[in-house]
């Protein structure tokens, strides 16, 4: 495709000399590296708390058990997303309640909500669809009236803002990805921030590697002092660390995250100012004083188009248009809880999402925009 809908971002050069130093330390799992990724997000993030992971769904299921999610539990979740969002739920015994959304943003629409909670609710998972902010003032005084937990998915919406602040600021988990085909890759990781107390920092910490504290084998000056597995593992935890070859890669796109989100958010920005007047392609919308990261750009298309032949048209074009998701809900996995969904339905049927990354010029957004006009 000359405008692929994705493309990974790789300083080959920097990563090649990250690599190097982590094969010739002779030490690749979790360590330096790691730390020094770490390090760059809590301060890109404006936040203490801060736990790399190897996959943002490993972040999802730790966010899920800080939460207080076990079998027989109930999370109210999103259906329009990744089934990647929606696994750890069920793995973790617990039952998916969908939540439908509002069509005009892709996003759970918190009115349709509060009816879903019960003595059973543990937790609201939400998904910012294509790095667009959900309306997170409402989600979380939801959850603060019934004292569950606000979980953000934020796969999509690396360098996103809600209220002019990081979004992470504004729910208790947030969970980012480092996914090959994200804003900011390591290959494959996450981040996981903690927005409740340094008690659910801990015991993240220790949980994402077997229920095993590896500080408490360092002496104060950081040095091993006796045996990792000597340490009582007080609680079962996962092997979800991330090691020192992925946070290399991650530590060669350090110097690019900045102009890469904001390429991305611009990208954004110009399709919103093309498509602003046209009667039969409808931009989602966002919340006042948020800006979204904009990982792909989706609108929706007018009823009487025919979605699936302007997506064919566009891609024999060299246009890389398409469905990036569909929804969860009639997966067999999740039979148990099926329901009707009409505003997530009429959504994955007109809507249509656009390359938007760091890849294209403004000259690029013109030409996939004026496609698309071209096949109305």
């Amino acid at each position: 495709m000359k405008y692929p809908i994705f493309k990974v971002h790789v300083d080959t050069e920097s990563a090649l000399k990250q690599l190097e130093v982590v094969l010739n330390s002779g030490f690749i799992n979790e360590g330096e590296k790691v730390t020094e990724l770490t390090e760059y997000f809590k301060s890109y993030f404006d936040h203490k708390n801060v736990v790399p992971v190897n996959s943002c769904t490993s972040a999802l299921t730790l966010a899920l058990k800080l939460s207080g999610v076990s079998p027989g539990d109930e999370v109210i979740s999103t259906s329009m997303t990744c089934v990647a969002s929606n696994t750890p739920i069920h793995n973790l015994g617990a039952k998916i309640v969908w939540g439908d959304i509002d069509p005009k943003t892709g996003n759970i629409d918190p009115n349709k909500i509060e009816k879903l909670i019960t003595n059973k609710t543990k937790a609201i998972l939400c998904v910012n669809w294509s790095g667009i902010p959900c309306e997170l003032d409402q989600l979380r005084s939801i959850c603060k009236k019934h004292d569950i937990k606000l979980i953000q998915d934020a796969a999509h919406s690396l360098g996103a803002k809600f209220n002019n602040k990081q979004i992470h600021h504004s729910a208790d988990y947030t969970c980012y990805s480092l996914q090959a085909i994200k804003h900011v890759t390591c290959g494959d990781g996450g981040m996981l921030v903690i927005n409740t107390n340094d008690s659910d920092f801990n015991r993240a910490k220790t949980l994402k590697w077997f229920g095993i504290d590896r500080e408490a084998t360092k002496d104060e000056k950081g040095e091993w002092k006796g045996q990792r597995w000597e340490v009582d593992v007080k609680e079962a935890g996962y092997k979800f660390h991330m090691n020192n070859i992925s946070a290399a890669i991650g530590l060669s796109q350090i110097p690019h995250v900045n102009n890469i989100v904001e390429t991305h958010t611009n990208n954004g920005l110009l399709y919103e100012k093309l498509f602003i007047d046209n009667e039969h392609i409808t931009p989602l919308i966002y919340p006042s004083d948020s800006t979204p990261s904009f990982w792909v750009y989706t609108v929706m298309l007018s009823e009487h188009l025919d979605r699936d032949k302007i997506v064919e048209e566009l891609n024999a074009e060299g246009i890389n248009a398409g469905l990036v998701h569909v929804p969860n809900h009639p997966y067999t996995c999740f039979k148990e809880s099926l329901t009707d969904l009409p505003a997530t339905d009429y959504f994955s049927k007109h809507q249509i999402s656009l390359p938007c990354g760091w890849w294209l010029s403004d000259d690029d957004i013109n030409i996939i925009a004026r496609a698309l006009i071209n096949k109305i």
